[in-house]
């Protein structure tokens, strides 16, 4: 019995199915974090300059 039980752990061991969908998972959530921490930290910049642009084609572009 104990033999069954150790070449069961063994194979259990030696399997590595779900070892590149965690790699993949990992990797998926460090990019998510970098990405939010680009948006925060350059979100308010990106928006007041597509503002300014947006206002400048508002007062600039006359559609006759």
């Amino acid at each position: 019995m104990m033999d069954n039980i150790k070449d069961r752990l063994v194979q259990l061991h030696h399997d590595e199915e779900g070892a590149g969908a965690t790699e993949y998972i990992i990797l998926l959530i460090l990019i998510a974090c970098v990405v939010i921490a680009i948006v925060k930290v350059f979100g308010t910049t990106v928006r007041s300059k597509y503002e300014r642009a947006q206002e400048k084609v508002d007062k600039d572009v006359v559609i006759p």
